[in-house]
């Protein structure tokens, strides 16, 4: 009698069964999964290494590197806003606290002043007294309590130094463009001057283009069974079944959507409803509305 013998094709999976099942008892399946993790995180360090000396050999070295560490204490629990230097050696803190049954929010219960040291051990601060510093300022110490007086749940956004202003931004409302924005004027020296709450316009991000857009109104709709709007009778936007359409069009002809932008765009084409009419007659092909979209 003649044997059987297994052909190679199943043995092969047999064989990298058990060569996983080996793995897997020897080492625990958690074992090998984290060795291989390990391996390929190893791989992509070094490749990574690699490109950043490449960069730095290309454009230069100019990293960032921690000169020292301190901690800042505060009277309340606090989260932690923003920290801004003012001077060559203070630092303003600011910070938003939960007042609970105060009545009252106090200057010192949203910003903190220090001076940064330097000593053996490296950096620290000390507190510094509000009173008589420019957080003292009859000004800012009425714009302040006018500003908690009516908006009861304002917060700190930011505190940033811009040219020769320190600012900081506080949101008064739900809409981010609800804010007020106190304005101190910065020396030369360091020493600051209160100016104003109305810093909202030195605030403002740059605009991101270098162009003033035109807002299209209801005047430019063109209302029918192809709705869409005239821009200056030189583009023709539609949305229609969940696509944007651009179309250009210079002539009565069908215009043609434009894919500049790669949007999901449909074209305009002609149509032929049928190939003959009810008589038998041949039928021309009929020239679509120029929004005929396909």
């Amino acid at each position: 009698m003649s044997e059987t013998k297994p052909s190679t094709e199943s043995v092969a999976p047999e064989a990298a069964g058990d060569t996983v099942d080996q793995a897997v008892a020897q080492g625990g399946a958690y074992e090998v999964l984290r060795r291989r993790l390990g391996e390929q995180g190893q791989r992509l360090q070094a490749v990574a290494e690699q490109l950043n000396r490449q960069r730095l050999a290309e454009f230069g070295d100019s990293r960032l590197e921690v000169v020292g560490r301190f901690r800042i204490r505060s009277e309340n629990n606090c989260v932690g806003r923003d920290i801004v230097q003012v001077g060559p050696d203070r630092l303003l803190f600011g910070y938003n606290v939960f007042i609970g049954l105060k009545t009252q929010t106090r200057i010192e219960d949203v910003f903190g002043l220090y001076r940064l040291v330097q000593g053996a051990d490296g950096y620290d601060v000390a507190a510094l007294e509000l009173k008589g510093s420019f957080l003292d300022q009859p000004g800012f110490v009425h714009d302040f309590n006018e500003l908690y007086a009516y908006y009861k749940h304002a917060r700190l956004l930011q505190l940033i130094v811009v040219g020769d202003k320190l600012l900081a931004s506080f949101q008064i409302g739900e809409r981010s463009s609800d804010v007020r924005v106190f304005r101190w004027a910065l020396s030369r020296e360091g020493e600051l001057t209160y100016l104003d709450a109305r810093g909202e316009r030195d605030i403002a991000l740059p605009p991101p283009f270098d162009f003033e857009w035109t807002r299209a109104t209801r005047d430019l709709a063109v209302n029918g069974r192809h709705s869409h709007l005239n821009i200056l009778d030189t583009l023709f936007v539609e949305t229609t079944g969940g696509d944007l359409t651009i179309k250009v069009e210079k002539t009565p002809k069908p215009g043609r959507a434009s894919t500049a932008n790669r949007w999901r765009t449909a074209r305009s084409r002609w149509t032929m409803p049928s190939s003959s009419s009810p008589g038998g007659a041949p039928r021309s092909p009929t020239p679509p509305t120029p929004w005929t979209a396909i």
